[in-house]
């Protein structure tokens, strides 16, 4: 009993946790920082050019093409370093408020070909940064930056899902599981076998402590054990009454039930289920 109240109170404590967890994603998200960005993307082309040795050339205004791309442009041609161009957008980058991963590409300004790019995420599997340590030669390029946008539209389904398997097994449990389960056993009749209370309407047997529950078709079986108990009961009594059939698979059935109710009465030495050779079982209880 206290196990079941630990875990019902577990799964409650879960389902509170996701579903929070799930309207904190479901908020609105704050306002993309787009002053931060262009103020970032003008620092990487002003320390650009310095490393490329030029003070005195214009770092032209940043362009956001949409709300996560923006293009950086310079007045003069330069040649740059990889190395230097993925610390300096990194370090740049890092002084603002904005976590999301995005990708870099430096582009020809007539062909508009890719001659460099990399990618920055918060996992070491999603950077992406090749080919370090080879100069570009001096040339005209603007540098796109493309964020990332995180899906938590996934994130929120599973959440709520989990949420709602968590819900519905307390559910369950709670009905498994009845606050006062001993007092409902008590009140209904139950049928002595051997040192055993068998409760056929709840399909359970209980011998001191030990609870165990039975299928359907083992409870009926069993209650036709009962209703003849030291006497044998016929394969087709059993079969017609339990399966309302006589077939071979039925046969099969039957003999697979009760070698699963001789299992569960085992703790009672006193009681046995016996084959009755060309007849069907019998159900033997021993005085005590």
């Amino acid at each position: 009993m206290k196990r079941s109240l630990l875990i019902v109170i577990g799964l409650i404590a879960i389902s509170v946790f996701l579903l929070s967890a799930g309207s904190i994603i479901t908020q609105p998200e704050s306002r993309f920082p787009e002053k931060e960005i262009s103020i970032a993307l003008r620092n990487v082309g002003h320390r650009l050019l310095l490393h490329a040795g030029d003070s005195t050339s214009r770092v032209l205004p940043v362009k956001q093409l949409t709300e996560y791309n923006y293009l950086l442009e310079f007045q003069t041609p330069f040649a740059f370093v990889p190395d230097s161009l993925v610390n300096i957008v990194q370090q740049s980058l890092k002084a603002t408020s904005l976590s999301l991963d995005y990708v870099v590409n430096v582009l020809a300004c007539g062909s508009q070909e890719i001659v460099y790019g990399f990618q920055i995420g918060n996992q070491k599997q999603t950077t992406l940064v090749p080919c370090l340590g080879r100069e570009q030669p001096e040339g005209c390029y603007v540098i796109n930056l493309s964020f990332l946008q995180a899906d938590s539209s996934q994130k929120k389904s599973y959440l709520f899902a989990l949420a709602l398997v968590s819900l519905v097994t307390i559910g369950f449990v709670g009905r498994a599981y009845p606050k006062n389960k001993n007092v409902i056993l008590n009140q209904s009749s139950a049928a002595l076998i051997g040192k055993f209370e068998f409760y056929a309407d709840l399909r359970k047997l209980r011998l001191g402590k030990l609870s165990v529950d039975l299928s359907d078709k083992e409870s009926q079986l069993l209650k036709l054990f009962v209703q003849q108990i030291n006497q044998p009961v016929a394969r087709e009594v059993l079969m017609k009454e339990v399966w309302q059939d006589n077939g071979a698979l039925i046969s099969r059935s039957l003999d697979v039930f009760v070698s699963r109710l001789r299992k569960k009465l085992k703790d009672d030495p006193t009681i046995q289920l016996q084959n009755v050779h060309g007849v069907g079982y019998k159900l033997v209880v021993a005085p005590s």
